[in-house]
């Protein structure tokens, strides 16, 4: 008999297949279960379109025609988060569930925003909550870090030496970190939502901040991640790739003037302290644009800044076995930026090999 930890990472890993096209709503995924045995899948495909509920319920009729309808009645539905309540672009999941005559519902992770658990006790089909349920969370931290803060999930990439030299002064050293390592940061920039770096990064480098991956489904979707320029004082000047290849991007200044006509690119004003643009206003006003995820690909200032801002979630660090000794640039400086002289307790999530290099997940402590 498969364990019900089985059916739910099964449902898990169909809600990763929307990874690249669910935001603004959360990832989820659906297994129908009767004696035993899996009669229907399905997961949350594109916003706007079916939950995986619905696309599971589907999925039975589809497989299995008019025998579906007694199939359904007396099953066990797997389902990563809660289902709906509430009538939006699609109607309630819950009810739909109801309809369909289950017995059981296995939920991995509650959303505080409905109502779905009582809908479903109230017609007694019984529920459990809580299976796999850190899995859940993390699969959709992006989402309830918006719903909750107001803002998106914050990943700052950092690929460095052993000694966390970013680059060599001089310019010379361009690529820290083995090719494995690059193709992994750019799985990371087709999963996030947004990318953000800023002026000084744009104007050294000129890059594309593109997500360049072999993923038919991402190839499909003939998108990109929104590009965000924190550009206090508008020094971008209108020819960098970034404003020139036809993928959305914003600058944020400190100033109210519309310097590009471009309907791609969008100039916005978020002034803070200092004539410098505000972070908080900024991560805020992407999460009222529904960004979910964003990540942080920039230089140490900027970084700096949104360390003393408290607003990096997780850092990812790709350290290649390498020393660049006094010649390099460090990836932050915290120079009074934050409080105790800029240390800050971290708390490793995960280390990989990858190629050469060694993978950090790592979460902030602040």
């Amino acid at each position: 008999m498969t364990p019900p930890k089985e059916h739910m990472q099964h449902a898990l890993e169909l809600a990763k297949r929307g990874i690249f096209s669910t935001t603004p709503n959360p990832m989820v995924g659906c297994i129908i279960v009767k004696n035993n045995q899996v009669i229907g899948k399905g997961w949350h495909i594109k916003a706007g379109h079916n939950h995986a509920e619905i696309n599971a319920l589907e999925n039975v009729k589809n497989n299995h025609g008019s025998a579906s309808e007694e199939l359904l009645l007396g099953s066990e539905v797997y389902v990563t988060l809660e289902p709906c309540s509430t009538t939006g672009r699609t109607p309630p999941c819950s009810e739909a569930l109801i309809k369909a005559g289950v017995k059981k519902v296995y939920i991995a992770q509650e959303d505080t925003s409905q109502e779905g658990l009582e809908s479903l006790r109230n017609a007694n089909i019984e529920v459990e909550v809580g299976l796999l349920n850190d899995k859940a969370i993390r699969l959709n931290t992006g989402f309830f870090t918006r719903i909750n803060e107001g803002r998106p999930f914050i990943t700052c990439k950092i690929a460095c030496s052993l000694d966390g030299g970013v680059a060599l002064h001089n310019g010379e050293s361009k690529w820290i970190t083995c090719e494995e390592s690059r193709k992994n940061a750019h799985q990371i920039r087709a999963s996030s939502d947004a990318i953000l770096t800023g002026i000084g990064t744009v104007l050294a480098d000129d890059p594309s901040l593109t997500a360049r991956i072999d993923n038919e489904e991402f190839i499909n979707l003939n998108k990109q991640p929104l590009r965000c320029v924190v550009d206090s004082n508008l020094r971008i000047n209108g020819k960098e790739k970034i404003l020139t290849d036809g993928h959305p991007t914003i600058i944020f200044t400190n100033r109210s003037e519309k310097k590009f006509k471009d309907q791609n690119v969008n100039t916005i004003a978020k002034p803070g302290d200092d004539n410098k643009v505000s972070l908080k206003d900024l991560t805020q006003h992407l999460g009222q644009m529904g960004i979910n995820n964003l990540m942080l690909e920039a230089g140490p200032i900027l970084v700096d800044a949104m360390i003393a801002a408290n607003l990096i979630d997780r850092f990812i660090f790709y350290i290649a076995p390498k020393i660049l000794g006094s010649g390099k640039l460090n990836f932050s400086k915290l120079e009074g930026s934050i409080k105790n002289l800029g240390t800050i307790e971290l708390e490793i999530e995960e280390v990989d090999a990858i190629g050469e290099d060694l993978r950090l997940s790592i979460i902030p402590k602040y």
